[in-house]
């Protein structure tokens, strides 16, 4: 089977893992210090500038007095922590050539921090002396906790939040030595669940629900409560504000409503006693060393310290830390961000820039943000983000130009912190939510030797077209979620040319789940290992599902329905506007996809030409796959093609299945039994040394399954969308 890729993404992917992308020595240096001075001339570490805007606006001098030099501007970054009041702003006139490339880099890897945020010195804050909010504290909480104003402490976005959010609610943040501090939740852990709906509500009429434990009377004298749930769904999840605590009815009432009310969807109008909530952000729930909460009543900030040494500080920078507007050839090398309430590096029009061996730590929003051309992130490391690592974006979806942009050998984990839906650790033209307004245009987007694992939902939001993402490694995604995949795409006839090759997925929740009619995809040469993964295609057209190894404890491996019928994808302008945006019966897409020419007139609406042939099933009981469809659509001889997949309860030939090696012996049974199955390359899948990363995770953070996943088994056994 052929399996397309644009030459032009391959190419560029090549010459930049091979470092021949990347520029020779530049011919002059700018450096810049903690203990710098703005006034001196950047030449030489000792009269280094004091800040990374000095040093860009050094190069504008240079620029307009004859142009960069040969080699371009490398910026030395001298260790030590530079605070960011403002964002790092880089336009057209902040670039360079592909011959003079500007790069901005740690000197000799050094530690370099950019903060968006400032240090909270301990002497700012005092013991609670306050006799009514002392009783309100917990009594073991009580002489723990200091306290301080706002206004004195002279922070911003202090609050209070907006009456229903699903993020951080615009609230700074507390780190203890670089770490975050939980703001204070009950319970502190996990959620509890509401008991019954009393009214169900909508837009206009906030709900009402009947709660489980006594904890809710705690909170009937604070006029600032709220709580954060997934009230209706498992793939939403707001905050919403409180406006009367029945402690006599034990029921709370909502100050908003919500879109489509409260109370499991499936289970109207009393939902079904699971729906999962908690309480954020009051002082009465501060009970344990770390949490803080700001009492927005009497603009108070409230903490109980953590134990032992360490550096308090505060996020304060809600803008990109770093934004790009227009500019081009420009390099962010072994930078760490910080500390702030917005994005790391936000990438607009971006032509030829790099962002290599970073570190994203510590935000509220995303690590990097990017659209443009011929431009990645390499070789970078993110966690603990309040959203997302990296969104991506680029090309033109009409002509079908390719981006040549790349996400390459990143470790992104631990994100989703505060907005835990739809933030992936890649984000190619998703952006953010499932909704039409939010994707972006992504062409020609590689996504390869990432390591992704420990978050609430998706590794991979996918969207676009003649997108690749392989090598890859993902685990302990998606488990508070539903609706979820380790790769996901939702609703969108126009996803086509998109390939998942030679990644391993393992732990997980969700494999590949294109859901709601999103289409054309090439699934080959996978690993899927674990009781909840495994790939379902939800009334999507032209998916190809091939060569991939499947082991599970039990089936089905591979599934498909056709509610594009019950739910009238057919006559849903949402999946029939953006085909008709591109013009299928036109060149390049009638060429390329010729399957779009006349999908609109030929029943769009049903899993078209899905095929699921030649793979490796490893189970012990169950089927192999199932149609969840009508009768007649399982009659349809254009739906559904299966053949030549081996399944078996045997171990086939695994190099070492109980230390999560799944590559197959070179004498495997396999290789006789499925005509041309071709050897999956598990020793590339994952990250891998180069330039910008030169040492590897310890061994127990990768390629290592917590069971054998030949019987590990589940309660919950739901993989699908």
């Amino acid at each position: 089977m052929k399996i397309y890729t644009s030459p032009f993404l391959l190419l560029t992917a090549s010459l930049i893992l091979s470092g021949l992308a990347s520029a020779g020595s530049p011919g002059t240096s700018l450096f810049v210090s903690p203990t710098g001075n703005d006034s001196r001339d950047g030449r030489s570490d000792t009269g280094a500038f004091a800040t990374i805007t000095r040093a860009r606006d050094e190069i504008r001098t240079i620029k307009s007095a004859g142009g960069l030099p040969d080699g371009g501007v490398r910026v030395e970054i001298l260790g030590g922590k530079y605070v960011l009041r403002d964002s790092l702003e880089f336009t057209a006139a902040d670039s360079g050539t592909s011959k003079a490339p500007v790069i901005y880099q740690s000197s000799g890897n050094q530690n370099v921090v950019l903060l968006g945020g400032r240090v909270l010195q301990a002497s700012e804050l005092a013991s609670v002396s306050d006799e009514a909010m002392r009783k309100r504290l917990d009594p073991a909480a009580r002489d723990k906790v200091l306290c301080a104003s706002i206004e004195k402490l002279g922070l911003v976005h202090a609050g209070p939040y907006p009456e229903k959010f699903d993020d951080h609610g615009g609230l700074f943040e507390l780190f203890w030595s670089g770490k975050r501090l939980p703001i204070s939740r009950w319970p502190n852990e996990g959620w509890t669940t509401m008991k019954t709906v009393i009214v169900n509500g909508d837009t206009k009429i906030p709900g009402t629900f009947e709660y489980r434990d006594d904890r809710p009377a705690r909170w009937v004298s604070n006029p600032n409560v709220w709580l954060k749930g997934q009230w209706r769904v498992g793939w939403e999840e707001p905050a919403i504000k409180v406006a009367k605590i029945d402690t006599t009815a034990r029921q709370i009432t909502f100050a908003k409503g919500v879109s489509l009310g409260i109370g499991n969807k499936y289970t109207r109008p009393a939902g079904d006693g699971k729906e999962k909530w908690c309480a954020l952000n009051l002082p009465e729930e501060i009970d344990k060393p770390g949490e803080w909460a700001i009492d927005f009543a009497t603009r108070t900030l409230y903490l109980w310290p953590p134990d032992g040494a360490g550096e308090l500080s505060v996020s304060q920078l809600e803008k990109p830390m770093v934004w790009l507007n227009g500019a081009a050839h420009l390099k962010f090398v072994g930078l760490t961000f910080e500390c702030s309430m917005g994005d790391g590096i936000v990438m607009e029009k971006a032509e030829s820039n790099l962002i290599a061996g970073c570190s994203f730590r510590s935000l509220a929003k995303n690590g990097v943000i990017l659209d443009g051309y011929r431009s990645g992130v390499q070789s970078c490391d993110m966690h603990d983000l309040g959203a997302g690592c990296i969104r991506i974006s680029g090309g033109d979806h009409k002509k079908l130009t390719p981006s040549g942009n790349f996400v390459l050998n990143n470790h992104l984990h631990h994100y989703g912190k505060l907005k835990a839906m739809y933030s992936a650790a890649v984000d190619v033209g998703f952006g953010g939510a499932p909704n039409a307004v939010n994707h972006k245009v992504a062409v020609g987007v590689r996504v390869a030797n990432n390591l992704i694992h420990d978050a609430p939902r998706d590794a991979v939001l996918v969207s676009g077209q003649d997108n690749l993402f392989e090598l890859n490694e993902i685990y302990r995604c998606g488990f508070a979620s539903a609706d979820v995949g380790a790769f996901y795409s939702w609703l969108d006839w126009t996803i086509r040319g998109v390939v998942i090759r030679h990644n391993y997925i393992h732990d997980t929740v969700g494999g590949v789940n294109p859901d709601d009619g999103a289409s054309g995809s090439v699934i080959y040469g996978n690993i899927f290992a674990g009781p909840r993964t495994g790939v379902w295609i939800a009334s999507g057209s032209d998916h190809t599902t091939t060569n991939n190894i499947f082991v599970k404890s039990e089936g089905p491996v591979f599934g498909i329905d056709d509610r594009g019928i019950s739910r009238g994808y057919a006559t849903n302008p949402k999946l029939i506007n953006p085909v008709k945006e591109i013009e299928p019966t036109r060149a390049p897409w009638s060429n390329r996809f010729p399957e779009m020419v006349n999908l609109l007139e030929s029943h769009p609406e049903l899993p078209l030409r899905t095929r699921f042939t030649g793979n490796l099933v490893v189970i012990q009981t169950g089927d192999p796959f199932v149609l969840k469809v009508k009768k007649e659509t399982k009659a349809n001889p254009v739906i559904f093609e299966e053949g030549n997949n081996l399944v078996t309860a045997a171990d086939p030939g695994f190099i070492d299945v109980a230390n999560g090696n799944l590559a197959l012996k070179l004498d495997s049974e396999v290789f006789k039994k499925i005509p041309g199955f071709k050897p999956i390359p598990f020793e590339k899948i994952g990250l891998i040394k180069d330039e910008y990363r030169r040492e590897l995770p310890a061994a127990d953070v990768t390629k290592r399954p917590k069971n054998n996943p030949m019987f590990q088994k589940e309660d919950e056994k739901n993989f699908g969308t």
